[in-house]
């Protein structure tokens, strides 16, 4: 199958097109100033997503039979400065995509949706405008389903990890800390589906088999998650016992981010034939192994 991805130069986008590349032709949509260290070791092919009317012309060359969006800008809270790049990253430039495949004749799109759209387990609450951009681009690919019959997949990410992680994520920071250090947090009982690398990565496998079993026009969105929460205090405890680290961790020193998800329990349905394979041990062990986060 011939598959382009955006976001391969990202964390989680890396590891789809690393997995999928073992027996699909992967395109990898990126741009100029991407950094590619990340791709350079993947069986893939790179083209330049600049400028953007340029897709479809590339498109039409590569002819793919699927897309896979995972490219983004995240942003906590965002600025007024800072608006422009996130619309245009997270709006604009699937918007374009979409419509670009569509017209080279793709006709299967897996989306990537995020949990903080659905603050309070509700159907749609953003807890942010990053995640209100990402439900703008999900609405925007309904668009082709509805009226141009494809039929598409969102997973919606929790949260992820793994090893060779740059991201700045509670975890990674905690790694980086040595014996003797210490470090403020919040109460630490939001909870938490953490989810290992390799899981999300055969998650977008199996979601190129379910949805070629899928009809023309139909629409599926899926969790990417496992079945147990996990406060991040146990995430946390459990990581410092299994990597035997002496780390101070003042909880309760942080306040809670505005609009925190503090339990996700049961949220979105988990796509048919996917479960994650990872125990948090498993994979705690995995990360401490291969030295977590790059220094």
């Amino acid at each position: 199958m011939i598959i382009v991805i955006t976001g391969a130069t990202g964390y989680i986008g890396n590891a789809v097109a690393k997995r999928l590349s073992k027996e699909n032709e992967v395109w990898c949509a990126v741009r100029h100033t991407s950094d590619m260290h990340r791709i350079e070791h993947i069986r893939c092919r790179t083209f330049d997503v600049d400028p953007r009317e340029c897709l479809y012309k590339r498109l039409v060359e590569i002819k793919p039979q699927l897309v896979i969006h995972l490219a983004g800008v995240f942003l906590s809270e965002h600025r007024s400065d800072n608006i422009s790049e996130m619309l245009d990253s997270n709006i604009d430039f699937p918007t374009i995509l979409f419509d670009a495949a569509y017209e080279a004749g793709c006709r299967q799109f897996i989306n990537t949706g995020s949990c903080w759209q659905n603050y309070g387990g509700s159907k749609y609450n953003p807890v942010n405008l990053y995640a209100a951009t990402k439900q703008a681009t999900e609405d925007i690919l309904e668009f082709y389903v509805n009226v141009k019959s494809v039929k598409a997949i969102t997973l919606c990410i929790f949260d992820s990890y793994g090893p060779d992680d740059s991201r700045n994520k509670v975890l990674n920071i905690v790694n980086q800390l040595s014996d003797g250090d210490s470090i403020d947090m919040s109460g630490g009982e939001q909870k938490m589906y953490l989810c290992y690398i390799e899981d999300i990565a055969s998650a977008y496998a199996q979601a190129i088999n379910v949805l070629s079993n899928m009809k023309d026009g139909e629409y599926a969105k899926y969790a990417v998650r496992g079945e147990k929460t996990y406060s991040l205090k146990e995430i946390i405890d459990k990581y410092l016992i299994l990597s035997k680290k002496k780390i101070v961790i003042r909880w309760g020193k942080r306040q809670y981010r505005k609009r925190e998800i503090m339990d996700p329990s049961g949220w979105g349905t988990i796509m048919p034939g996917w479960h994650a394979e990872y125990s948090l041990e498993k994979g705690l062990r995995l990360y401490i192994s291969n030295g977590g986060k790059n220094r």
